[in-house]
């Protein structure tokens, strides 16, 4: 008995835990994920939860086997982005925390914006520690009376 490939993706799509079709470019999303996790030294096979959340930059494939999305977040001021394939096991949950309207299909460019976002936040940070240097050798003159060489 011969099947198309057709078939055996429409049989794979059906059978996934979780059909993905309803996630956009520009949502929010949380996906909960499982992780397979092997420990060299005991040899013993386990596995954990891992939860991904942030900004979906692209979906690519629509509706093939092969789809997949790019989800980046920012996690102790770096970026990091996430590739996962739509239709795993691998995926337990998934949420959609916001859905807004863009008009791209790929939204890379917030790679650059956020890069710029963070040195404004950094120059900011800068200023502010350079006028409370500058306050404190103020009050610093002001006890002693006389004037600290820089």
């Amino acid at each position: 008995m011969t099947t198309s490939i057709f078939a055996i993706n429409e049989e794979i799509k059906k059978s996934s835990k979780t059909v993905l079709d309803n996630i956009k470019v520009g949502d929010s999303v949380k996906i909960v994920l499982k992780l397979k996790e092997t420990n060299p030294d005991k040899k013993s096979k386990g596995s954990k939860t891992q939860t991904v959340q942030g900004l979906v930059l692209a979906r690519k494939h629509n509706k093939e086997l092969g789809a997949s999305i790019t989800i980046r977040s920012i996690v102790d001021s770096v970026g990091v982005e996430w590739i996962i394939p739509l239709y795993t096991s691998d995926i337990i949950k998934v949420n959609i925390i916001k859905s807004s309207k863009v008009r791209r299909a790929k939204l890379y460019y917030i790679r650059r914006k956020s890069v710029k976002e963070t040195k404004a936040k950094l120059r900011k940070e800068i200023k502010k520690v350079i006028k409370e240097s500058k306050e404190n050798a103020e009050t610093i003159e002001d006890e002693t009376g006389e004037e600290q060489p820089q």
